[in-house]
């Protein structure tokens, strides 16, 4: 396949989109209106929102080795990956499809005019109302569709060889228009032109308002999205790396300078002459070709005629350049597997050895061909444009994502800053609020459909491209900031390292339940599965409970413990809290003791195996420093996504000194100003043993919480528990027959009242 230089793959294209008819149609209107030192504004501000997206693309073009076929869509995908680039894919080629659409009906604007006494002598086309116009204008516009239909099937090398031949024509219209003033026109018997540069158009016909500014630029600002003809060619380019970044540079600095220009020529035009009135808000007027005496007797007529093809050469290059891109933007969706089975074809020629996306042509042909024979054209003319915006404002982003990720991989050779790719972006989405708010909305929402589809069904749910590198800028970022940040009672979260044991049961299943419902919501997780040497690991996958999880085979269990609870986890984050299944093999008593010397809360788990949902939990009080932490677990637990349980109480049972009624109110204050809900029971002091009242009023909840038994002894500012590692497996064995019991040590009182 014959593949294009910069000039004739890029440049062309682009700037024969860019030229269209807002130039030759809508700018001497816009600028008898407002005047031509708004229009430059305006000029300037739509150019800065090209120039952006042209750094944007410079970025993911000199940042790949291999582009191919797709252009914005092929540069996107590199960077936000298969799911977001397909959605915004699928977008970019409907935007194409339709838009060729609307470049025919513009072709046939001006047309319809000069043809209608002939159409109207046919009793087919006969008529004069708005209806016979509109109809008059849809048969012309198919016409010239299915020529460039003709056309584009034929190859992309006839076709550009085409443009050639309508870039002189138009480059010629230009010139025309641009020495108008030395040729001593009249429009209805007067001088077009005023008599000197001190009587210049500057202000406008009405009075400039925020409103009428905003009207303005969002009729203007069609003109200067067509960059995207040009990349489309990505896939069709010898050199697609320089050819990409030169040619839209290119095209974007010699349309700018040739709008510039062309307003300046139109403000030295009589005002009245350009502008009839107003409809709704909009000014209407004269079209240029009529100024420059289209009507007239030759040879009086050859500025309007000359730009008369200019206006029809403009649209029908901006047809073809689509007409071009579209199908190739198809294409590749399909061999990159975005789309569904059934749009296979959309990568084949039915030509014999072609390698022309024609398949592609035919359904862009459908697609084209409907938008002119629509109702109404206006509504799916600003579906169209919104579409275009979202996917230059998507291009932006991806380069600003790629920017401040810092991702080693990401090497452009060009300049660029994130600053202009960030404004690039936000100025896209600005006028897209512009030009209609609601019709965006939709569209953003559709295409968030589409790349949830995508996601699901193409990309396994998970997501690729610049995303792991933003996120972890962010992270690490955030990591270094929290190293110079206190953490204290006030914002106190859990950080756990929890640990559970391969066996035969669900036991690590069930410990990453209980794990994630303490801190998972509120704090961070990490989960470790220990087997012994040699044991194949658990092969389930626990990180469907959203947990990262770490399967350690080792020799001895209490000294690999031990060296788990005193390591920094990743990004020097330290665990405060220490979650850990009961193991009878364990020395538990001294995984305790290094847990309370590194000044870490200690949770021990005991019948695991019974754990399910957590509806209700029993916190058995003995005091603050372990009663406040279990409070706040039980709070966390019922704060996290499922919102269970639904009930929590607070039992302490009395001394033989204890005051009933002050001890209740003690519990009620405590949950009253810690703004904590509970249910405070108190039981009365009785001779009945602990374990007795305890199976009496907690064996039918989910979950226990109390103290740890054993006693602690402080030598030298440590603490220690003094307990031998037999009796204290005893100890814990009696409860057995409970439900699940989270024993906890707390290294410190934690400040449930805010102050």
């Amino acid at each position: 396949m014959k593949k294009f230089g910069t000039f004739k793959g890029v440049f062309v294209p682009s700037t024969e989109a860019i030229l269209g008819t807002v130039l030759f149609l809508l700018l001497p209107v816009l600028v008898a209106d407002v005047g031509l030192l708004t229009i430059l504004i305006i000029i300037v501000l739509s150019h800065t929102v090209t120039v952006a997206t042209a750094f944007s693309l410079s970025d993911c073009a000199t940042n790949l080795n291999h582009i191919g076929g797709g252009g914005m869509y092929a540069l996107s995908k590199r960077s936000v990956g298969k799911a977001f680039g397909g959605s915004i894919g699928i977008q970019l080629y409907l935007a194409q499809a339709a838009s060729i659409g609307f470049y025919c009906i513009g072709f046939a604007e001006p047309l319809q005019p000069m043809l209608a006494p002939l159409l109207n002598k046919i009793s087919f086309f006969a008529g004069t109302g708005a209806e016979a116009v509109l109809f008059q204008k849809q048969v012309l516009s198919s016409f010239f569709f299915i020529l460039f239909f003709t056309i584009v099937m034929i190859g992309a090398d006839f076709t550009l060889k085409i443009q050639m031949t309508i870039l002189f024509i138009l480059i010629f219209s230009v010139v025309f228009i641009l020495i108008s003033p030395f040729l001593q026109i009249e429009f209805n018997n007067q001088a077009l032109f005023v008599d000197s540069f001190s009587d210049i158009n500057i202000v406008g016909n009405r009075q400039l308002t925020i409103p009428i500014f905003f009207l303005v630029f969002a009729q203007f600002f069609p003109a200067v999205t067509g960059i995207d003809a040009g990349v489309g060619m990505s896939g069709e380019l010898k050199d697609p790396k320089k050819s990409l970044v030169r040619g839209t540079f290119s095209a974007i600095i010699v349309t700018f300078i040739v709008y510039i220009l062309a307003a300046i020529v139109f403000s030295l035009m009589r005002k009245e002459a350009l502008l009839t009135g107003y409809e709704g808000n909009s000014p209407v007027g004269n079209i240029l070709t009529d100024l420059l005496g289209f009507g007239k007797k030759f040879p009086e007529n050859i500025p309007g005629l000359i730009v008369m093809l200019g206006i029809l050469f403009a649209t029908s290059s901006s047809a073809l350049s689509f007409f071009m891109t579209a199908p190739r933007t198809a294409k590749s969706l399909e061999k990159d597997h975005i789309l569904p089975p059934m749009f296979r074809f959309l990568s084949k020629d039915f030509k014999p050895g072609g390698r022309e996306p024609r398949y592609a042509t035919l359904l862009t042909f459908f697609i084209g061909f409907s938008i002119i024979w629509m109702g109404n054209i206006m509504v799916a003319a600003t579906i169209v444009g919104i579409s275009f915006l979202i996917v230059y404002g998507w291009v932006n982003l991806s380069a600003f994502f790629e920017r401040v990720s810092k991702n080693p991989t990401f090497r452009p050779t060009s300049w660029n800053h994130w600053a202009i790719s960030f404004y690039g972006f936000l100025a896209a989405i600005a006028a897209i609020a512009l030009f209609n708010l609601f019709v965006g909305v939709i569209i953003f929402v559709t295409q968030y459909i589409i790349f949830r589809l995508i996601l699901k069904y193409k990309s396994q749910n998970k997501l690729e491209g610049v995303w792991w590198g933003v996120v972890f800028r962010f992270v690490a970022s955030g990591l270094k900031a929290l190293h110079k940040i206190v953490m204290g009672s006030k914002n106190w979260r859990p950080i756990l390292t929890a640990i559970s044991f391969d066996s035969k049961g669900d036991n690590p299943d069930k410990i990453a339940y209980l794990a994630r419902k303490i801190a998972d919501y509120k704090g961070i997780v990490d989960m470790n599965i220990i087997s012994k040497e040699g044991r194949k690991g658990k092969e389930q996958d626990v990180l469907s409970y959203g947990i990262p999880t770490s399967l350690l085979q080792v020799s001895d269990k209490t000294e690999a413990i031990l060296t788990m609870i005193q390591s920094i986890n990743f990004g020097g984050i330290e665990s405060n809290s220490i979650l850990l299944e009961y193991k009878s093999n364990v020395n538990t008593v001294k995984i305790i003791n290094k847990v309370l010397e590194l000044k870490k809360n200690f949770l021990l788990i005991r019948n695991s195996v019974k754990l399910d949902l957590i509806n209700d939990i029993d916190i058995w009080w003995r005091g603050e420093k372990n009663g406040n932490l279990m409070v706040l677990l039980a709070y966390i637990i019922k704060s996290s996504e499922d919102r269970v349980p639904e009930n929590i109480r607070i039992i302490r049972k009395l001394g033989p000194d204890d005051d009933a009624e002050q001890s209740r109110q003690e519990m009620l204050d405590l949950l009253q100003y810690s703004r904590l809900s509970g249910e405070v029971v108190i039981l009365p002091f009785a001779d009945e043993d602990f374990m007795e009242t305890l199976r009496k009023h907690s064996s039918q909840a989910n979950l226990i919480m109390m103290g740890l038994p054993g006693n602690y002894t402080s030598e030298s500012g440590k603490k220690y528990f003094k307990i031998n590692e037999f009796f204290f497996n005893k100890e814990i064995n009696k409860y057995s027959d409970l439900p699940p019991i989270i024993f906890v040590k707390s290294a410190y009182v934690l400040n449930l009242i805010e102050e």
